[in-house]
């Protein structure tokens, strides 16, 4: 996901003060995003730093943008990353890196005494809600294309009743991560019911009571966001171990500069050391924060190295280098 550190917030003109308070705005958006949760901004020291938001801005800008109730003024802020993560470090928040996992969405709708599920396709103001607050919380989802395939593998009947094997049979050819189902009564816009997040073999639940469908989009993202975000955040200072890795297939120096800036850019590493370069093999040892799971699952994430044993003697973790 791009963009984790750049915002853009509504503004009625570009004086000075309506600049400050969109800043400040800006800055909470961007630290929901960077850390997954909402809870985020009743940290104390967060709160300090709202009040000189304009300190980690790297740049801004304004434009105009076209909205369905007309053209409206936007201010475009930049944070300053390094900043930005200085501030979660110092305040022991975790960091949720770009490469995110992708949630598959079943929401089994009952409007009118009919029942049906929520299709990538459907014009909807739910549709509408959750595709633009998850871009805006930067969380991946994906709906369901409803085509021949889902619907021989799945049934309304069974997104209703959240039955776990059947939504992950189902979500197989999505190829998601998590997968979230929910069974929803609507009326009159406002919906009522319950989500279940399926990820790692553990179930978290929310329940939906008389919200409109931003208030189910948010609830939802919260849901997502707060869920995995514990898995992948990363805290600095968490790990205890400078685990080795030993990765085939570099075939050229392009491949071993890929390698290098791959793993830098990974939010776990801090750093990376070359050990051992022998014909297409390369041995690095690793500097991290989090935990060694957190460092195995962003690897995953980013589908760039695929991981092929593990040589317990030397606790050596072994991966080929898939490039691209």
């Amino acid at each position: 996901m791009s963009g984790l550190y750049r915002v853009g917030v509504p503004v009625t003109s570009q004086g000075n003060e309506e600049r400050e308070t969109a800043i400040k705005r800006a800055l909470s958006e961007v630290l929901v995003k960077v850390t997954g949760q909402r809870s985020t901004l009743s940290n104390e020291g967060v709160l300090q730093s709202l009040k000189n938001a304009s300190a980690l801005v790297r740049s801004f800008g304004y434009e105009r943008r076209d909205t369905e109730s007309g053209q409206q003024l936007f201010l475009q802020v930049r944070f300053n990353e390094a900043a930005v993560n200085r501030l979660l470090r110092e305040n022991d928040l975790g960091i949720w890196g770009s490469n995110r996992p992708d949630t598959i969405v079943w929401l089994a709708i009952e409007k009118q005494g009919g029942r049906q599920i929520l299709r990538e396709l459907a014009d909807s103001p739910l549709v509408n809600n959750l595709e633009h607050v998850m871009a805006a919380r930067s969380l991946p989802v994906t709906l369901p294309l409803m085509d021949f395939e889902d619907s021989a593998a799945i049934s309304d009947v069974d997104v209703w009743g959240l039955f776990s094997d059947k939504l992950a049979q189902a979500s197989r050819r999505y190829g998601s991560e998590a997968v979230l189902g929910g069974r929803l009564s609507e009326m009159r816009g406002r919906y009522n019911g319950r989500l279940v997040l399926l990820f790692k073999n553990q179930q978290f639940d929310a329940t939906v009571q008389d919200l409109s469908a931003e208030g189910l989009a948010l609830a939802i993202a919260d849901l997502i966001g707060n869920s995995l975000s514990r898995h992948y955040a990363v805290i600095s200072g968490g790990s205890s171990v400078n685990p080795m890795l030993e990765v085939e297939g570099i075939d050229s120096t392009q491949d071993y500069a890929g390698l290098i800036k791959y793993l830098k850019g990974l939010t776990a590493v801090r750093d990376v050391m070359a050990v051992k370069v022998g014909g297409n093999k390369i041995q690095l040892e690793l500097l991290i924060d989090g935990t060694l799971s957190q460092l195995s699952d962003a690897i995953a994430l980013g589908r760039k190295m695929r991981a092929t044993g593990t040589d317990e003697v030397n606790q050596t973790l072994q991966y080929r280098w898939l490039g691209g």
